[in-house]
């Protein structure tokens, strides 16, 4: 049964860099952690001074849209979806 949540939910996140580019490879939300395959869309927003990311990545059975703040460094997810 297909799951799609809408969150705002605090989590850890590894990444690589490659040239300016960050991708992020690990999702490390609640108990599980998620690694993530492929980098499907990245864009940003300014909220005020601050200059917000949304990446949106997917694995073998999962889609994530995660967003930095880059004022605070914080990773947070904003949406999951699985089936």
């Amino acid at each position: 049964m297909p799951v799609h949540e809408l969150l705002n939910e605090s989590i850890d996140v590894q990444v690589e860099f490659s040239g300016k580019r960050v991708h992020p490879t690990h999702v490390h939300w609640g108990k599980r952690e998620y690694v993530m395959k492929k980098v499907n869309l990245v864009h940003a927003t300014n909220e005020g001074e601050k200059r917000i990311y949304y990446f949106s990545v997917s694995d073998d059975s999962c889609f994530m849209k995660l967003r930095l703040d880059t004022g605070s460094l914080e990773w947070r997810i904003v949406e999951f979806y699985s089936e």
